[in-house]
């Protein structure tokens, strides 16, 4: 059977032959390119050639076991991202544990129902998908969007610079005026450049807490007090800026929540920006919070043109949405930072449409401290 040019490869490394047949049979049937050997020793070879997709192996093999098949992946840079799939008996828990402290992703139990398997592959084939993406949102980070948004407050700064120093040699004093425009400007740019400063702190802490998370290690939280006046300081910065204080009501109902040390106060600044951004001057912007069972939910709602479901689902890195008809600086972290804020801390980020009413609501949702309670 010809797979279709899209189909994703995977490797099988089976040395039962008649096992390693149906396999293929049901792979190939489920719309897979399949390459089939009998071993470890010939799965490396294959490689030479194929960059697999996926690979399934099993543990009990000649010349080279699953083991060091993916002992040696591993030490592979272009191969170690690619899912690996062990294969060994029922019985064989020790099997199990060790393959999967080696840094295999899943584990199949022999004997296995085929449709099983096909759904174990299709979930690691998905979470690679998943994980290729947001290494091309932090590459495309790095090189493109963190250069220009460091280089265009820079440029201005030192510009200013340029033009005091040449000014000063040409003993050219600066009027009042000057000294005002002059500053503001400074200060302004100073301002841009240490929120990129803090957007990136989060989101290169936040990438390191889902790396630790992922290879069992312990994750740091801290019980954050919420206080009336705690939210709306937080909510301040942002209002000020957009002007729009007078638009802004707060109810919210003390409690504490367990989350990250860092990370909160600049999470809701950011959704207060959004409201602010997105919505007209004169219309209301709500934030609220209270406990909800064991969470306590922060809502901040908006009466502003509102985001689109295709807009909502593709939240994501350095997504800024309909950028021709709003203004928007920064690097289009603050949406995602507050998601994955949210699953840091073992909460959800919810974002949902007004309607019939205009506008947007976006919600985190954070667990509650168990605080007199």
């Amino acid at each position: 059977m010809t797979a279709p040019a899209s189909a994703k490869t995977i490797l099988l490394a089976e040395d039962d032959d008649l096992i390693r047949e149906v396999t293929v049979a049901a792979l190939e049937a489920a719309g897979y390119r399949v390459v089939a050997v009998p071993d470890g020793a010939e799965a490396l070879a294959a490689m030479v050639s194929v960059a697999p997709d996926l690979i399934l192996s099993d543990v009990r093999m000649p010349n080279c076991d699953g083991f060091e098949l993916l002992e040696r992946i591993q030490g592979r840079p272009q191969l170690a991202d690619t899912p690996f799939i062990i294969v060994s008996a029922k019985a064989e828990t020790a099997d199990q544990r060790r393959g999967m402290s080696l840094g295999a992703d899943d584990y199949v139990m022999k004997p296995y129902q085929t449709e099983d398997l096909l759904r174990t592959i299709e979930l690691r084939l998905q979470r690679a998908e998943r994980v290729r993406q947001l290494s091309d949102h932090r590459r495309n980070f790095l090189t493109r969007v963190l250069p220009h948004e460091l280089r265009t407050p820079l440029t201005g700064v030192l510009g200013y610079a340029d033009l005091l120093t040449m000014r000063g040699e040409m003993n050219d004093p600066l009027s009042s005026r000057e000294h005002i425009e002059f500053g503001g400007y400074l200060r302004r740019s100073g301002e841009r450049l240490l929120r990129v400063a803090e957007d990136f702190s989060l989101w290169a802490a936040l990438v390191e807490t889902e790396n630790r998370r992922r290879d069992g290690g312990t994750i740091v939280r801290a019980t954050v007090p919420l206080e009336i006046g705690v939210l709306a300081k937080w909510c301040d910065v942002a209002l000020c800026e957009a002007g729009r204080v007078r638009d802004f009501t707060l109810d919210a109902v003390s409690g504490a929540v367990v989350v990250l040390p860092q990370g909160l106060p600049l999470v809701v600044r950011h959704l207060v920006e959004n409201a602010c951004k997105f919505s007209v001057p004169g219309t209301p912007i709500r934030v609220s919070g209270r406990p909800v069972r064991d969470f306590y939910a922060i809502s901040v709602v908006d009466e502003g043109r509102g985001m689109t479901e295709a807009e909502i689902a593709a939240v994501a890195p350095l997504r800024q949405f309909r950028r021709e008809q709003f203004e928007q600086q920064g690097l289009g972290l603050g949406l995602l930072l507050a998601r994955e804020y949210a699953r840091a801390c073992g909460g959800e980020f919810l974002l949902f449409a007004n309607a019939p009413a205009p506008g947007l609501t976006a919600r985190i949702v954070l667990p509650l401290a168990d605080v007199g309670r």
